[in-house]
């Protein structure tokens, strides 16, 4: 019997070949973007897993609130916290430990190579248990600047792994550089890790001790974890944390009475696992030890990898029981010789699963071509490796038999139910309105997910064209940002050697660039202002050389830049006790509503009170435009700019020429001579800009890709339709044409009947559609207008409905320019 049902399903598939193509693509192409996004969703939700005890390590984030300002959010928190926890919390905490990430350059053969470095506390082995490869967890760190590689560094600095004992030297955690002993070597990291630990140094007491930004209770500097004891939960430990804060903490002391710290700090754990997916809310722009990932991203695929695989089934759906006509007459004589429903139900479904698994080799093969494709736009290294990988296998299987039985049982259950009398007597299967009616809604969903998902790749298309074609407030054109972090005395030099290129036209300093926004900020108050203006207020400030604003066109609407000229601009230490020092400060427009200022001009020589390098008094000698440092999603802040030349890191490098990769070369020939053991990092300010907005073009590359997939899969059905209504009504086509209809009136019939279903799915899609995007266009604070979703639906219902006219008019002008004695003659 089973040797039966095989050649039937194998004979009934080769007869209909064009039917069964169209299902076995359609299937294909669904399983094979189902499988695509499956990897990419099972590797997010993955990261970290891996590790030892993940589900007892948790992160403490810092987020500083105040009223009237937006909070002050970051994934890190002050040095002092993790000992104090650590030894107040005994019954929750198992372990402690800090990370400190910093670049620096690691120095090897006198080749210097730029390399993210992490200091950490002796027990961060206790709370990471990372397999060594050479030496011991218990041995790895015995004295401070102790060094541990991973395996992959190892090979790169000394061309093998057993490497314990060999020396790097990094340049520079401390006034000299440092001399590093290796004592062990760790396997290399999965990818799915939020960490990013090729070099990791034991660090010395005395570096926290002696560093005023570590040991605080105040500056968030560093990475904490805690790994808490067997049975506690986040909710407990977060319980004890803010209690410990509010009442026992150093910080509680100067609480003033009926106020918690909580109000204004509060300090949140994170389980280690969730990091990827969820600190991103938590992080500001501070950024995390490496690219977070998006939850509400992974939700949207994998909410699109059902609806492809569900609009793929609706199209086996509707051709089986569309085709149900066709085999009417078999399913009677089967009866007929004895055969149950349940045999029939069992012939039907076995048919079904054996397209499915065709379409799942057709789909395993496609996958295999595109994923290459699929990884350069993730920037990912997905792998389908199912035979080392029993865990996936498995779960593509039982997809496939899901997928099989799911799509199968309906047309199993319809044509098993068929009568032998009725259908032998009257020679047909005679189709229920009903059964046309479920075909038709089933066609209806498929266009209104394919009608919704092209409206969602519309609008972040738009929104994503929008945030890069907005005006930024300054000129980013012929701009390199050259990274000058610990040169000292030799940043003079460098920016004089650079001016001598006939190709550099200016050589400006800053502590970041544009789209480097740190998020620095400091207490400001206004002197002699109103009680609500003299009250301090938290704002973001940037430290700006000489010359930075014309560098970059932004010219005050009051008042004036900072020049030399003047000779009081400049921020320096304060060295006269208890009388602050005095400089000048530029602020922007969103500042002067922050200290109420009526117009710009009011706010010109007022005075700011603030502790930069000590107390100081910041003359406001000028205003500028709000200018966007960073991403528009996050909008223009209150802020003031000064100029503090101990917190230059960046060189702006402002050229014109038609060979930039010439310049580039002699760049780096004058870096090298002037810093012979720091690499140089070079970068060009577009790109840089254009890397702010890569989440979104990533996401819209992928709908873009799977919205083409989905309207070819729904337009393989429809077509399949289509050419099975045309056959049904071959002679009422020749009717038609014997009583004068011409093949346009014919064609416009055909193309009708499948509009309806087209233009109701537009209805429906265009609700939910614009509910999702409004939602997520919230996210940003500069965004187009909502107005821009009623031509975006409009337009993609014209265009999806002119898909279907084609793809229905394509099969109906065919069946219509044929001789209708042909289709008299049909029995």
């Amino acid at each position: 019997m089973f040797k039966n049902y095989l050649v039937t399903a194998w004979r009934n598939i080769l007869k209909n070949g064009m039917f069964s193509a169209i299902n076995i693509l359609g299937l294909a192409l669904g399983l094979m973007s189902c499988i695509l996004i499956s990897l990419f969703v099972r590797e997010q939700v993955g990261y970290d897993k891996w590790l030892t005890d993940s589900d007892r390590v948790v992160r403490m984030h810092t987020a500083y609130y105040r009223a009237g300002t937006p909070p002050f959010l970051t994934v890190r928190s002050a040095g002092n916290f993790m000992e104090a926890v650590r030894d107040y919390a005994t019954a929750e905490v198992e372990e402690g430990t800090r990370l400190i990430s910093f670049g620096a350059s690691v120095i090897k053969d006198q080749n210097a190579t730029a390399e993210r470095v992490n200091l950490v506390d002796p027990s961060f082995f206790d709370v990471f248990d990372l397999p060594f490869v050479y030496g011991a967890k218990e041995n790895a760190f015995k004295k401070p600047f102790d060094l541990i590689l991973t395996e992959e560094t190892a090979i790169k600095y000394f061309g093998k792994t057993d490497v314990v004992g060999e020396t790097l030297t990094l340049c520079c955690a401390g006034p000299e550089p440092s001399e590093l002993t290796v004592t062990g070597v760790v396997k290399d990291l999965p990818k799915a890790t939020h960490l990013s630990l090729d070099l990791i140094v034991l660090v010395p007491p005395a570096l926290i001790e002696n560093n005023p930004g570590l040991n605080t209770w105040t500056s968030v500097n560093v990475y904490t974890y805690f790994k808490m004891r067997d049975g506690v939960s986040i909710e407990d430990f977060q319980e004890r944390l803010t209690y410990w804060v509010d009442n026992e903490s150093p910080l509680s002391k100067d609480i003033e009475p009926e106020t918690k710290v909580s109000d204004g700090m509060k300090h949140k754990l994170m389980a280690l696992e969730d990091i990827h997916l969820h600190a991103k809310k938590d992080a500001g722009t501070m950024g995390d030890l490496s690219p977070l990932g998006d939850a509400t991203m992974i939700t949207a695929f994998s909410i699109i990898a059902g609806l492809i695989l569900v609009i793929a089934c609706i199209n086996f759906m509707n051709l089986a029981t569309a085709r149900a006509s066709q085999r009417a007459r078999e399913v009677a004589m089967r009866k007929v010789l004895g055969a149950s429903r349940k045999q029939v139900t069992i012939q039907f479904l076995g048919e079904a699963v054996a397209l499915v698994f065709i379409s799942l080799l057709v789909a395993l093969v496609l996958v295999e071509l595109v994923l290459p494709i699929y990884n350069q736009v993730l920037g990912s290294k997905l792998e389908l490796s199912l035979f080392t990988d029993v865990s996936l296998l498995g779960a593509i299987l039982a997809v496939g038999l899901f997928v099989g039985i799911g799509a199968g049982i309906y047309p199993a259950l319809y044509l098993s139910r068929f009568l032998p009398g009725h259908i032998l007597k009257s020679n047909k299967s005679s189709e229920s309105g009903k059964t046309a009616n479920f075909r038709t809604l089933l066609v209806v969903f498929q266009f209104s997910a394919s009608i919704a998902l092209v409206i969602c790749t519309a609008v972040i298309f738009t929104q994503t064209r929008f945030a890069q074609s907005v005006d930024v407030g300054y000129v980013s054109d012929n701009k390199l940002i050259l990274q000058i972090n610990g040169m000292g005395d030799a940043r003079e030099s460098l920016r004089q050697e650079l001016l001598n290129l006939p190709e550099i036209t200016s050589v400006v300093f800053s502590s970041e660039a544009p789209s480097q926004d740190n998020e620095n900020n400091a207490y400001f108050s206004l002197l002699d202002g109103d009680e609500l203006a003299s009250q301090e207020q938290i704002v973001n400030y940037h430290n700006m050389g000489y010359g930075f604003f014309e560098a970059y066109e932004v010219a005050p609407i009051a008042g004036r830049l900072f020049n030399q000229d003047y000779g009081s601009d400049e921020i320096s230490d304060n060295e006269n006790g208890d009388l602050p020092a005095n400089a000048s400060a530029v602020i922007n427009e969103s500042a002067l509503a922050k200290f109420g200022f009526a117009n710009a001009q009011a706010a010109i020589g007022q005075t700011l009170e603030a502790n930069i390098r000590g107390q100081q008094h910041l003359t406001i000698v000028g205003v500028i435009p709000d200018i966007y440092f960073r991403s528009i999603k996050f909008g223009v802040r209150a802020s003031i700019y000064t100029l503090n030349p101990q917190r230059f890191s960046v060189a702006s490098l402002s050229f014109n020429t038609n060979n930039p990769a010439a310049l580039r070369n002699r760049i780096e020939q004058i870096w090298r001579e002037l810093m012979p053991t720091q690499p140089i990092s070079l970068r060009f300010l577009d790109g840089m800009m254009e890397a702010q907005y890569n989440d979104e073009r990533i996401q819209s590359s992928l709908f873009s890709a799977f919205s083409i997939l989905v309207i070819v899969i729904a337009c393989l059905g429809l077509y399949g339709l289509a050419a099975f209504t045309t056959e049904r009504r071959t002679k009422e086509i020749g009717i038609r044409k014997v009583m004068g209809a011409s093949v346009k009136d014919i064609v416009s019939l055909l193309v009708w009947q499948f509009s309806k279903p087209v233009l109701i799915a537009n209805i429906v899609a265009w609700p939910l559609a614009s509910f999702a995007m409004i939602t997520w266009l919230e996210n940003f604070s500069y965004r187009i207008s909502a107005l821009y979703l009623i031509p975006i639906c409009i337009g993609v219902g014209f265009i999806l409905l002119m898909i279907a006219w084609a793809t229905v008019g394509a099969n109906a002008s065919a069946v219509a320019r044929a001789n209708p004695i042909n289709a008299l003659r049909q029995d």
